[in-house]
């Protein structure tokens, strides 16, 4: 097979692979035809195909990540080195780039490719030449390295990064969250990824929209509230980050929601048009039976009164994920992650007044598990 055929079954692979590093299909494009040129001056011709493929995704893997250290100068840099933009900065911006020049070169590296590049960890090893794992540790140091430098002269209260749906929200989230004893963040758009890379936990918050049903691949089977699908997938690219970091996480109504379509489920679109439910689940408190031996129940007890605020639910449940709390008339309240971080989802709402000690105990909970990864 001659480095043209190889060259003519990778183009569309590559192409991908570069987009999703570099954000852009056009930049991708670019770069995979000078990728083809040099692999096509430098590699040996007497290399199996195999080998030439793999010379061909080395090759445009490095011209992704010199374009991404281009574009990023400006958060990777020292202050003194920063160019002028224009644009003023935030205290965060120059917090963040003064952590950043801390670090070692191949400290930024490492994070440049997890948090920038969204790489996976087997993606970064072969690109390091080292295993999975070891680009998993290495991702770990690097991150714990930023955390410390970000954080020094800051107080030591875990931090908890936060999205919701309309800022008219966020007051309740934050005062549930700080009398826990956390620092809150507000993410969204670009600063996910490096949000992501110093927070200690993650909450999802709800939404007076609905969850588009094109994400679970559904029709719409009755009315939906203003369905925005571009907001949609930049929470789920939210969730996969905190799920991919190993944070504490909790996803609240919407974000519930979402974390069950994340692993595979979908959702009664509306719970008396599905048939679901009679029961009103709109601004009124109401009991939830918990399950023995789960997380909801250490934490909440066997039963609880909550406040929910929501006409949609999980109908079929998510790969992995565990039903651990009902209402009486068998609506899904909580589900948990299998894994020994934190991460649960939560149909009701925790930062509620209503809720009273029953968020407070799920927001001391969150707390305790992101102070435990902030140590």
């Amino acid at each position: 097979m001659s480095i043209d055929t190889v060259f003519e079954e990778h183009s569309d692979r590559l192409t991908r692979r570069l987009e999703r590093m570099v954000g852009s299909r056009e930049t991708a494009e670019d770069l995979r035809q000078e990728a083809f040129l040099r692999t096509w001056r430098s590699v040996p011709r007497h290399l199996p195909t195999d080998r030439q493929a793999a010379w061909l995704h080395r090759t445009a893997s490095n011209l992704a990540i010199d374009e991404l250290r281009r574009r990023r100068l400006v958060e990777m840099a020292p202050l003194g080195e920063r160019p002028d933009t224009g644009a003023p900065d935030t205290d965060r911006d120059l917090a963040a780039r003064e952590a950043l020049g801390r670090l070692t070169a191949h400290e930024r590296l490492v994070l440049l490719l997890r948090f920038e590049a969204g790489l996976t960890h087997a993606e970064i090893g072969a690109l390091l030449d080292v295993s999975p794992e070891a680009a998993r540790k290495r991702v770990v140091r690097a991150r714990s390295a930023f955390t410390a430098a970000y954080g020094h002269g800051e107080d030591d209260r875990p931090l908890v990064l936060l999205r919701v749906g309309e800022v008219e929200h966020l007051p309740a989230y934050q005062r549930w969250l700080e009398a826990a004893g956390a620092r809150t963040l507000v993410t969204s758009g670009e600063r996910v990824e490096r949000d992501l890379a110093r927070a200690h936990a993650v909450v999802l918050g709800g939404s007076f929209t609905d969850i588009a049903p094109a994400i679970y691949r559904e029709a719409p089977r009755t009315a939906i509230r203003e369905p925005d699908v571009a907001r949609d997938r930049e929470d789920l690219r939210v969730l996969r980050g905190a799920l991919a970091a190993g944070v504490p996480l909790v996803g609240v109504c919407r974000g519930h929601q979402l974390l069950n379509v994340i692993f595979g489920g979908n959702l009664f679109q509306d719970l008396r048009d599905d048939g679901a439910t009679s029961e009103p689940h709109w601004r009124v408190p109401h009991a939830i039976a918990t399950v023995p031996g789960a997380l909801a129940r250490r934490v909440l007890g066997s039963r609880s009164e909550v406040a929910s605020e929501h006409h949609q639910a999980v109908r079929r449940v998510g790969r992995g994920l565990r039903v651990t709390a009902r209402a009486s008339d068998g609506v899904v309240e909580m589900v948990e992650l299998p894994r020994r971080t934190l991460g649960v989802g939560l149909q009701w709402h925790p930062e509620h007044e209503e809720s009273g000690e029953p968020g407070r105990r799920v927001a001391e909970a969150l707390v305790d598990a992101a102070g435990r990864r902030a140590a």
